[in-house]
């Protein structure tokens, strides 16, 4: 009865810590941003096209 009683108290901590990684995991995808990236814009093309038409992208 012993064993059987502290098996089912580690599946539900077992359970709880699961649930607390997955709610984090969410948390995290979730919120807002707060990264600071400059805001430099597109970036103008300064070189001579590939005219080879062997080389398709």
């Amino acid at each position: 009865m012993v064993s059987l009683r502290g098996g089912c108290m580690n599946i539900l901590k077992s359970v709880k810590e699961m649930m607390a990684y997955l709610t984090e995991a969410a948390g995290r995808m979730f919120v807002v941003s707060d990264d600071v990236y400059p805001s430099v814009g597109t970036q103008p093309f300064e070189g001579t096209p590939n005219k080879d038409p062997r080389r398709n992208h």
